[in-house]
């Protein structure tokens, strides 16, 4: 079967572009839509996105570029000719522009807004003033409306001459302002359409029950207007009443996604993340999942303690058991946080089926690197709270740093397994890891301490 018969994946227009088939890639790009094919680029390195970008129409490169990935957008502006990345950042929407210079460096975000158009850039200076958390960041200031007193002959014939301007969604409600600005109300499409274009007024077939959002709102409380009313727009206004923007629902449900996932970052025991998985430097990684890990493994050193107290008496081998709370709780936490961000990258695709050695090997970095500092503070605890000797004090630090890594490493591949079996990759989550992190740590306990108990690690509490 040939490649022309076939949907474009990144491996077929690798090959292409290898073939320097150049008119063929042009064709393909001309038709496929704009989510498929920024879904191929992100895949690519940025030497083959940097050409084929090149190859898409002009007029559609701004959309499959909003869809990449931010960590693709930042090193293609920092790579194209400046031409070109003028040309994309003038041409993307305000929203999607916004989102894309508020995550960069004020330095580059500098840089890149004076390449601007002047009417683009004093737009884009007015959305980054506002609050990054507020329904300002998401609101796009093009809409239509029309002044109070107007005639529907009037009001379709301003339509016809200036609707070009704004999305062909946003035509679907026009708003009706006084001649200040401030909303009185809005008139659907249709109903302008069906009406006596000579008799008829404006303000006769304006609904003025309106549902509307402030500049300066938190944008969760976006998120529950729209749940509530289930608007595909809504307007935006400044504590005058004045109308400065719309909010579209396809940002808002972008936010729904963010608050989701936050909630399943705190799920599997994770501070918030701001960017996407591999947007995060390994540092970062380490510092949100550290301070839980730490908090766990210090919290469970009471059982520990508790059991200590109850079972003086207990020596040799079996002494090893009264630490056993440390070390299922330190393997089921790592191995809940790989899960939980395994599952959510999966979910949204910022993770995908060919990432998984760059997942695993990041991953097993900062599995290591975990389990070196609670192994680390597993020893101290071992050998100076509860004095015991040193080699035995050793063996508990490797075992608790062993049950991180392996902990770490099931937590990020169990959901690719799922997925490959073609089972929801949820069935591999917090609860499943920690069961199964349960038994295996069991398991590694029964084997460190037959090997101290056999003499193959030197020494006895």
């Amino acid at each position: 079967m040939m490649i022309d018969d076939l949907k474009p994946t990144a491996g077929s227009i690798s090959q292409l572009l290898a073939e320097r088939a150049f008119k063929k890639l042009r064709l393909i790009f001309k038709d496929i839509e704009a989510a498929d094919l920024s879904e191929i680029l992100a895949q690519l390195d940025i030497v083959s996105c940097i050409v084929l970008i090149r190859l898409i129409p002009k007029d559609r490169r701004a959309e499959v570029f909003s869809y990449l990935p931010f960590e693709h957008q930042a090193k293609l502006l920092d790579h194209l000719p400046d031409l070109v990345s003028a040309s994309l950042l003038n041409q993307m929407e305000t929203v999607d522009r916004t989102h894309l210079l508020q995550n960069l460096p004020f330095e580059i975000r500098e840089k890149l807004i004076l390449k601007l158009h002047p009417e683009e850039m004093q737009i884009t200076w007015q959305m980054l003033s506002y609050k990054p958390s507020s329904v300002g960041r998401l609101m796009n200031p093009e809409f239509f409306s029309i002044p109070s007193g107007m005639s529907v002959h009037d009001a379709l014939a301003a339509i016809r001459w200036s609707g070009s301007r704004v999305p062909e969604n946003l035509l679907n409600q026009i708003f009706v302002v006084d001649p200040q600005g401030k909303l009185l109300g809005h008139v659907n499409l249709s109903s302008l359409v069906l009406a006596d274009p000579a008799t008829i007024l404006v303000d006769e077939l304006m609904e003025k029950q309106l549902v509307t959002l402030l500049v300066t709102d938190d944008r969760r409380k976006a998120v529950d207007v729209f749940r509530k009313y289930d608007r595909p727009y809504i307007p935006v206004l400044n504590t005058e009443g004045w109308m400065l923007g719309v909010i579209e629902a396809e940002d808002v449900f972008d936010v729904a996604e963010e608050e989701a996932t936050y909630d399943i970052q705190a799920f599997g025991g994770l501070s918030r993340l701001q960017d996407a998985y591999f947007q995060t430097t390994l540092l970062q990684l380490f510092r949100k999942r550290g301070s839980w890990l730490l908090a766990i493994f210090i919290v469970s050193m009471l059982s520990s303690a508790i059991l200590q107290n109850m079972f003086r008496e207990i020596n040799g081998p079996g002494l090893m058991l009264l630490f056993l709370p440390m070390v299922l709780s330190a393997g089921g936490m790592a191995g809940s946080q790989s899960a939980a961000l395994t599952m959510r990258g999966l979910a949204v695709r910022e993770i995908l089926g060919g990432d998984i050695w760059r997942l695993l090997r990041r991953e097993l970095i900062v599995g290591v690197g975990l389990g070196l500092v609670l192994g680390g503070l597993g020893f101290l605890y071992a050998h100076y709270v509860e004095s015991l000797d040193g080699p035995f004090a050793f063996m508990f630090a490797l075992l608790v740093g062993v049950t991180v890594v392996i902990g770490i490493f099931l937590g990020a591949i169990l959901p690719f397994i799922m997925q490959r079996f073609r089972l929801d990759p949820a069935i591999s989550s917090a609860p499943v890891i920690a069961t199964v992190m349960d038994i295996l740590g069991l398991l590694l306990l029964m084997f460190f301490t037959l090997m101290w108990f056999q003499g193959l690690v030197q020494g006895s509490p």
